[in-house]
């Protein structure tokens, strides 16, 4: 398997996750931006944009309809993923 460069990111990255189907991969980091990859050939799908500090951690749920984030920002965002990549609330 070759290895993919993944670069979206301005600061560390803090947490990598994959979807359950392992075709989609979430990415964040020490910025507060989120990124969605597509795992074979790494090109990046989107960009969830709305934290304004670190984001800590991303997970999906068992469909990858919703993605969660946890930002130093003092939020968890859950975010859309049918519907072109927008936050659908806050915690």
């Amino acid at each position: 398997m070759k290895p993919i460069l993944l670069q979206g990111h301005e600061r560390s990255i803090t947490q990598i996750k994959y979807n359950r189907e392992g075709d989609l991969l979430f990415t964040v980091a020490k910025d507060p931006i989120v990124n969605v990859w597509y795992s074979v050939n790494g090109e990046r799908l989107g960009t969830y944009m709305g934290h304004t500090g670190a984001v800590w951690c991303v997970d999906a749920d068992w469909d990858t309809k919703h993605v969660l984030t946890g930002s130093a920002d003092n939020s968890c965002r859950l975010w859309d993923c049918e519907t072109v990549w927008r936050g659908v609330g806050e915690c």
